[in-house]
């Protein structure tokens, strides 16, 4: 499963200890992901679940495409190599978009890897008895000793022939396949330690070189060489993505106002776009780009993926009001899921230019021409989510105008008094700060609201129920595992 070797860049992030499990996907190309003391190269069609607290380094070739999403595990209790199916991509996409917190309700689960069974050279049981437990530890300090004098030394009396029944009924395995597991277990161990290949067949009992390379090759999957270099392939995955038999359910995004230009793409199916009350309807690898200050929300039928394809500040100039989308195909070539993964991660893909997403929307897709209040609106919204707590008389005023142009312009543009359509800005930051981590006390500190209650109040208006009542996943332990300690940028989620 290896192709061609490809020099690997320096570390995109420093090691980061993770706070929730995660599933590191490779769907295109190869990585190198240190985990704890364990290093190894994924290639195309294998990944690496990662429990909590474990410490993790993800290192992207260039060229590929790594999907990071949040996982819990079944019957998994450290990392684990997953084997990634083509046909579970959708699945993965579906949980990264969950996981960027934009959709109005959260998954009822999280994306679930399950173990396969033992994986290559886990340990087996140790025998239950005391008797046959001092044997264990006998075959386990001398590799080589022969069975019978291990036998008569530690259980004197018994017979071979009980002693191995016995031993079946207490580990499920034969004394047999239970000493060769061990053995290439301490084999695996010294290979990672460096140790010569002809001396460690030797030091576990093998009497050639060719018979450990063959024993340890149908054990693990993979041939000692290439046990060192870490690398996933077929033989040794051992857990598999659980893709649930219904398809993902409708959707929607919850009702907002952006203080950036944000592009979106219907990755999978189709979507509908509403915006300053009016229904634009993308098909499949369609791309549309929502102006900052306008009202949106976006409705996703049963089995599609809609993502978000980046953002543009609106302080880099004025966008005119969609009427067309952009075609600019599904999944296909991964072009615009390596745009995705540049904008909102920082391991999924590496060299790549984050804007490719958004200038391709922009490019391809047809607008109402720019209007001068069109710059205004993207101004003023710019301006009130990184000063969320100024009075509209000094926004005006540091915007050049008067505080009675604002209530003309916006009502102009949105159809929505200056006050609501205020507020569902300042509510769009609350829910991202919440998403953030923060507290309801903290987002309304920040937002300039004097008291809780008022703000408990404004947010119910909003998003129909109060800051601590709504279901707001937290997603800064994601975006730390992305490489993304906070949301990119404000309020453009």
């Amino acid at each position: 499963m290896i192709g061609n070797d490809t020099v690997l860049p320096a570390a995109q992030l420093p090691p980061v200890r993770l706070t929730e499990p995660m599933l590191y996907a490779v769907i295109r190309g190869s990585a190198l992901l240190t985990a704890g003391s364990s290093e190894m190269r994924l290639v195309a069609g294998a990944g690496v679940w990662v429990p909590a607290g474990e410490v993790v380094e993800v290192r992207p070739a260039i060229g590929a495409v790594l999907i990071p999403v949040p996982a819990r595990g079944e019957g998994l209790s450290g990392t684990t190599i997953v084997h990634i199916p083509s046909a579970t991509v959708p699945a993965l996409l579906s949980a990264f978009a969950n996981a960027l917190g934009h959709l109005d309700s959260a998954p009822s689960a999280p994306l679930t890897v399950r173990g396969t069974g033992q994986g290559p050279l886990t340990a087996p049981p140790m025998p239950r008895s005391d008797a046959l437990g001092v044997l264990a530890d006998a075959l386990l300090a001398s590799p080589a000793t022969d069975l019978a004098s291990a036998v008569c030394r530690a259980v004197p009396g018994w017979s071979l022939r009980t002693v191995q029944r016995r031993f079946r009924d207490e580990t499920g395995w034969t004394i047999a396949a239970w000493r060769r597991r061990h053995r290439l277990r301490s084999g695996a161990e010294l290979i990672t330690a460096g140790r010569d290949l002809e001396w460690i067949a030797h030091h576990i009992g093998y009497a050639s070189l060719a018979g450990f390379i063959r024993a340890f090759a149908e054990a693990a999957g993979v041939t000692p060489g290439q046990w060192r270099a870490g690398v996933a392939t077929e033989g040794n995955l051992t857990a598999e993505i659980v893709v649930p038999d219904t398809e993902v359910g409708a959707n929607r995004t919850w009702t907002r106002v952006n203080g950036s230009h944000v592009a979106v793409w219907a990755a999978i199916g189709p979507a509908e776009l509403v915006i300053a009350n009016r229904s634009i309807s993308l098909s499949e690898g369609d791309a549309v780009i929502i102006p900052a200050g306008s009202r949106n929300e976006l409705r996703i039928p049963p089995g599609s993926v809609l993502m978000p394809l980046g953002y543009r500040s609106a302080l880099r100039g004025s966008i005119g009001a969609p009427l067309e989308p952009a075609r600019i195909g599904g999944l296909g070539t991964l072009e615009m899921l390596e745009a995705v993964l540049a904008t909102y991660t920082r391991v999924g893909v590496v060299g790549i230019d984050p804007d490719r997403g958004f200038s391709a929307a922009l490019a391809g897709s047809r607008r109402a021409p720019v209007t001068p209040d069109d710059g205004k609106l993207a101004a003023l919204a710019n301006l009130f989510v990184r000063a969320p707590e100024l009075r509209t008389c000094d926004a005006a005023a540091r915007l050049g105008t008067s505080e009675r142009e604002l209530y003309r312009l916006v009502h102009a543009r949105t159809g929505e008094p200056l006050a609501a359509w205020l507020r569902m800005l300042r509510m769009t930051r609350a829910r991202n700060q919440l998403g953030d981590g923060e507290t309801p006390t903290e987002v309304s500190r920040e937002l300039g609201y004097a008291h809780l209650p008022a703000f408990s109040r404004a947010f119910r208006a909003v998003h129909g129920a109060g800051p601590s009542v709504l279901s707001v996943p937290n997603l800064k332990p994601t975006r730390e595992a992305w490489g993304r300690e906070q949301r990119v940028p404000a309020s453009t989620l």
